[in-house]
């Protein structure tokens, strides 16, 4: 068991921090040295989450090869355009690479929640998820602390270290392959699915079953309802915070990744093991209720904040908040799904609700802050709606126990 954690905890973070490292850095990237405006800015800031909306046609792709080609598949599909990024010599260039990887990113979930389903118990699969994290969040600070260094010294180091990252994401994706192996062999993720010709309503499939699952289990509908909410507040953050860092308090690079991308991973991991301990105990809908309250102090502190120091403290708040949410984000799913061969479903879904949530909130957030003028008001409608996040949560942990999986 240590063996395997070593190398599913070492994959992570050749794979989640690298990638970490690249997208939350990408926009104030695009404004300094490409010249971003803010709707273009905004553009940069929604696309990862926005096509996570591209992760209900990944889990049916999963669902119809093998888990190891899948990560091959999805590692050449994120990466390479990613290294393909190198050669930007305009804004649009470097988006639309980025809008590719983001498309394959969107992949990463459903593998993710698989793995973590078929190699770790339910009496420890929180424990193990936090080990995992707590790997994951130190190879995020190195990351995001060597990439804005780099930055600093020479804006064109993006086209070193993007493709060293491909290759390094590539590293990753052999540890879990060679992981599958020596748990049994490899194997479809799901049921062989038997083909079909070709239809619309093939295409749309997954859509389709999304639809289904969220009428059938009421129980995980109304915890995807609370998410929403949640991300409508987390999306303007996201949208919102790289125009105050580079507007508001013109931070250089270091600046940047050390008060927001270095500060939130060590959050992250000095409270992974009290969460991952809570969320074992409590369940996700408890330890989510906790976190979308606490969340609320987030957008608050931004708004007030005009330094570095202000805003490394608001990501203070931020980061113990999310330490939560990313323990009830990968495994309420996991919990909820009512069998193995269905968690890849429900973290889809799960996901791909992400980018619905993405395409509205984000804009939603930049027009209120063009239209205000301000900071205040869109940061306010944010924390509002963490509160209610918390409050629906609420009204759900009363209704079942969060242990009991969905009939």
């Amino acid at each position: 068991m240590g063996r395997m954690l070593l190398m599913h905890a070492l994959a992570n973070v050749l794979i989640q921090s690298i990638w970490f490292g690249i997208s939350t850095i990408m926009a104030v990237l695009a404004r300094k040295r490409f010249g971003a405006d803010d709707w273009q800015t905004l553009m940069i800031t929604a696309a990862a989450p926005t096509l996570m909306v591209m992760s209900v046609f990944w889990n049916h792709l999963l669902a119809r090869m093998t888990i190891r080609r899948f990560l091959v598949f999805n590692w050449v599909f994120t990466m390479w355009p990613l290294a393909c990024a190198a050669f930007a010599q305009n804004f649009w260039q470097l988006l639309v690479c980025y809008v590719l990887a983001s498309i394959g990113a969107a992949g990463w979930s459903p593998i993710s929640g698989t793995l973590l389903k078929r190699f770790y118990g339910d009496h420890m699969r929180g424990r193990a998820f936090g080990a995992i994290n707590s790997a994951m969040y130190v190879g995020m600070m190195a990351a995001s602390y060597a990439i804005g260094r780099a930055l600093d010294v020479n804006e064109n180091s993006f086209r070193i270290y993007l493709p060293a990252a491909a290759g390094a994401y590539g590293v990753g994706v052999l540890l879990l392959r060679r992981l599958i192996v020596l748990k049994g062999g490899d194997e479809i993720a799901e049921e062989r699915v038997v083909s079909e010709r070709m239809s619309l309503r093939r295409l749309l499939a997954p859509v389709l079953h999304l639809r289904e699952v969220l009428a059938a289990d009421r129980v995980f509908y109304q915890y995807e309802a609370a998410f929403m909410t949640y991300g409508v507040g987390w999306m303007i953050c996201n949208a919102l915070l790289p125009v105050l860092a580079t507007d508001r308090l013109h931070m250089n690079y270091a600046e940047f990744a050390g008060s927001t991308q270095v500060v939130y991973p060590l959050c992250m991991l000095l409270m992974t093991y009290p969460m991952g301990w809570l969320m074992d105990r409590i369940g996700p809908m408890r330890t989510s209720l906790l976190s979308f309250a606490w969340l609320a102090f987030y957008p608050l502190g931004l708004m007030v904040s005009h330094s570095v120091v202000a805003v490394g403290l608001s990501t203070v708040v931020y980061g113990i908040a999310m330490a939560g949410v990313q323990m009830t984000w990968m495994l309420g799913p996991v919990s909820l799904a009512p069998s193995p061969q269905k968690v890849p479903h429900y973290v889809a879904i799960h996901a791909t609700l992400v980018g619905v949530r993405g395409i509205v909130a984000q804009g939603v957030g930049m027009l209120i802050y063009r239209l205000s003028g301000s900071f205040v008001v869109p940061f306010i409608v944010a924390a509002l709606a963490f509160a209610w996040a918390s409050w629906q949560m609420s009204r759900l942990r009363a209704l079942t126990d969060s242990k009991s999986p969905a009939a």
